[in-house]
C-alpha cells in the first residue's frame, strides 16, 4: 500500500484530507498546510476518498514549487552541476565519492575522485533527458539552461542577498527585507505575464525600462519607482560582486523617474516644489488639537512629538525609565544617529509628570499605543488615528486635490526642525537633536567629532516657543482631565516635597 503523508480531519459536519507542507517549501506554497474537502459526513467514505485528495495535495505542493524556481529542487540540483561545470573548467578540481573494492583490506571503501569536465556534460545531458521523459521538454530545457550557465533563476540568490549587510554594512530590517522581497516577486510575476523567462540573463536594460514605464502607467509615485529601481540596482550590484552576474550588466542603473518640475507653474510663477512635504502652520495645529476631544494618547503624543521632533515611533516607543534626568533616551533603530539623548522641553515637564507618576519603568509612557507589532513598532495605531482626524477637521493639503497630503504626522517633526533652524541654531546641533547623521563631506563633524553637544542640545530645544493659540488648543483639551479628582489628588502629590 502507497503511504503518503497527511491525515483526516473533522470540520463541522464534514470530513478533509490534511497535507502539512515541508518547511522548506512553505515560502513557495504559501500557507502551512493544505485541505481538501471530501464532500461527505460519512466518516467512512471520507476515509476511502481520503488517498486520492492527499495526493492531490501533494501534486500541488510540487506544482507551486516548479512555479517559483528559488524553492524548486531540480532548480537547486542543475546549479549544483553549473557549479561542478565551472569548477572543472577552471582548473579547480571536482571531486566526487565512488565506492571501490580495496583488495588490501579485502572490503569495499569510499573514495574520492576527480571528475572531467566531459564526465559532468555527459551527466547532464542523462539528466536532461530523465526529465524530459518524466516532466517534459520545456523542464528539461530549463534544465540544461541552468546546469550550462545560460540561465540564473532570478530570485534563486535573493535570500542570500537581503541576509547580507546592506549598503550602509548593516543588516536590512525585517520589515526592510519583506519590502524588497514583494518588490522582486512583484517584477517575476510580470515577467511571466508578459511572455519573458524569470532569468537574470533574460532582464535587459529595455526589459527593466519597460518594467519602469509600467510602474508609472499603474499610477505609482516617482519616488516609488525609484525606491523599486534602487533595490533591483542592489541586487545586481552584488551579483556582479559575487560573479553571479557579468561585470557591467546591470540594467538598472539610472532606470529612476526624475522628478517632474511642472512647466505650468514656471508659467505662472508658482513654485515649482508645491507638492513636497511641509510642516503644519498654526491654524492647522489649533485645528488638531481642538479636534482631537478625549483621545488622551493622540493628543499628548502630537504635543510630545511638536516639542521634541521625536519621529511616531520613536515617541510611542518611550517607557518610563527613559524619560528620566530631564532627557529622553531615544533607543532608535532607522540610523545609528537616531540613537540619542533629547533634552526634554519645559512645556512637556506636566505632561510627563502626569504619566509616569506611579509607574515602573518599564511600563510604556503611552500605553494607548498597543503592543508592538512583529517589527517592534508601536506606531501603527496612533499614525492610523491622527490620520482619521487629520481629515475629519480639514487639515489636508493636496496639490490639485489629488496624490499625497503635503503634511502628514512627521510634520510636527518639520515644524520643530524649522523653528530651532529660524531661531538660528547650528545646523549640526539640530542635527544631534533629531537624529540625522552628519554630513560625510564635513570631515570634522561626519568622521572626527564623535562627541555629545549637551548644553549646545539643550539652548535648541528651549529656543521653541509654543505658540499661544496652540497651548491654548492643548490646555483646553486638556482641562476635561484635569477636573477629574483622581488627577489633581495625583499631581499634587507629586508636588509635595
Amino acid at each position: 500500500m502507497v503511504k503518503v503523508s497527511g491525515y483526516l480531519e473533522k470540520r463541522g459536519q464534514g470530513f478533509v484530507a490534511v497535507v502539512e507542507v515541508p518547511p522548506a517549501k512553505r515560502v513557495a506554497v504559501g500557507a502551512k498546510r493544505l485541505k481538501k474537502g471530501l464532500g461527505t459526513r460519512d466518516k467512512h467514505v471520507a476515509q476511502a476518498r481520503l488517498l486520492k485528495a492527499l495526493l492531490e495535495l501533494h501534486a500541488r505542493i510540487e506544482e507551486l514549487c516548479r512555479r517559483r524556481p528559488e524553492t524548486d529542487p531540480m532548480t537547486a540540483e542543475a546549479l549544483a552541476y553549473r557549479d561542478h561545470l565551472q569548477g572543472a573548467k577552471s582548473g579547480g578540481g571536482v571531486y566526487a565519492t565512488t565506492r571501490l573494492f580495496d583488495p588490501d583490506t579485502g572490503r569495499d571503501e569510499d573514495i574520492e575522485v576527480e571528475i572531467a569536465g566531459d564526465i559532468i556534460v555527459d551527466e547532464i545531458q542523462s539528466r536532461g533527458e530523465a526529465i524530459q521523459q518524466e516532466q517534459g521538454a520545456a523542464r528539461a530545457k530549463a534544465f540544461a539552461d541552468m546546469a550550462f550557465g545560460r540561465a540564473t533563476p532570478l530570485l534563486h540568490h535573493m535570500e542570500t542577498w537581503l541576509a547580507e549587510p546592506g549598503k550602509r554594512g548593516t543588516l536590512r530590517a525585517p520589515r526592510t527585507i519583506r519590502e524588497y522581497r514583494g518588490m522582486m516577486e512583484a517584477f517575476r510575476d510580470w515577467l511571466a505575464a508578459e511572455g519573458h523567462g524569470s532569468t537574470v540573463e533574460a532582464v535587459s536594460r529595455k526589459l527593466a525600462g519597460g518594467y519602469v514605464s509600467r510602474l508609472l502607467k499603474d499610477g505609482l509615485s516617482p519616488a516609488r519607482i525609484r525606491d523599486i529601481a534602487s533595490a533591483f540596482s542592489t541586487y545586481w550590484v552584488w551579483m556582479e560582486r559575487r560573479g553571479i552576474a557579468p561585470d557591467g550588466s546591470n540594467p538598472w542603473r539610472d532606470q529612476g523617474v526624475p522628478k517632474v518640475r511642472k512647466r505650468e507653474a514656471f508659467l505662472i510663477g508658482e513654485d515649482v516644489d508645491d507638492d513636497e512635504p511641509r510642516p503644519f502652520n498654526t491654524e492647522e495645529l489649533v485645528k488638531l488639537f481642538e479636534g482631537v476631544g478625549d483621545n488622551a494618547g493622540l493628543r499628548d503624543l502630537m504635543l510630545l512629538s511638536l516639542l521634541s521632533g521625536l519621529r511616531i515611533n520613536e515617541a510611542c516607543c518611550l517607557t518610563v525609565g527613559q524619560c528620566a534626568g530631564g532627557q529622553f533616551d531615544v533607543k532608535g533603530t532607522k540610523t545609528k544617529a537616531a540613537r540619542r539623548r533629547v533634552p526634554i522641553h519645559p512645556d512637556l515637564t506636566a505632561l510627563l509628570q502626569r504619566r509616569t507618576a506611579d509607574r515602573e519603568p518599564d511600563e510604556w509612557l503611552l500605553p494607548e499605543a498597543g503592543d508592538p507589532d512583529k517589527d517592534g513598532k508601536r506606531g501603527g495605531n496612533m499614525s492610523a488615528a491622527f490620520y482619521r482626524l487629520r481629515l475629519d477637521v480639514g487639515v489636508d493639503d493636496r496639490p490639485g486635490g489629488v496624490g499625497k497630503s503635503r503634511v502628514d504626522f512627521h510634520s510636527f517633526r518639520r515644524w520643530f526642525i524649522t523653528e530651532t533652524v529660524l531661531a538660528g541654531t547650528p545646523p549640526h546641533v539640530v542635527r544631534q537633536v533629531v537624529g540625522h547623521e552628519q554630513p560625510k563631506n564635513d570631515p570634522t563633524l561626519g568622521t572626527y567629532f564623535k562627541g555629545e553637544m549637551t548644553e549646545a542640545k539643550r539652548s535648541c530645544v528651549d529656543v521653541v516657543k509654543l505658540p499661544a493659540a496652540v497651548r491654548e488648543a492643548y490646555e483646553a483639551a486638556l482641562a476635561p482631565m484635569m477636573s477629574d479628582p483622581k488627577t489633581r489628588a495625583s499631581l499634587s502629590a507629586q508636588e509635595e516635597p
